[in-house]
């Protein structure tokens, strides 16, 4: 894989992306990635986790899925 790390001043970066201010005129690390070979790692990772949690799931709960942050917060706050 092919990349780029370069350390700079972040006063270059202000035209290109939004720093948060404790990066602001300090010396940062500058990283940058081919974008096709993240991308392609992310999604076969996602295949992978596909129906994971299946087994957890209570098919008797789905029909009360509408209201249950209602619920939930009812619970949460009637007392307060």
């Amino acid at each position: 894989m092919n990349f780029i790390r370069k350390v700079a001043n972040s006063d270059i970066l202000i035209n290109i992306i939004d720093l948060p201010e404790n990066l602001k005129h300090k010396q940062v690390e500058i990283i940058v990635l081919p974008v096709e070979e993240n991308e392609s790692r992310l999604s076969s990772s996602n295949k992978n986790v596909r129906g994971a949690l299946s087994k957890y799931k209570n098919l008797s709960l789905i029909k009360e899925e509408g209201t249950a942050w209602e619920k939930a917060m009812v619970e949460k706050h009637e007392n307060c």
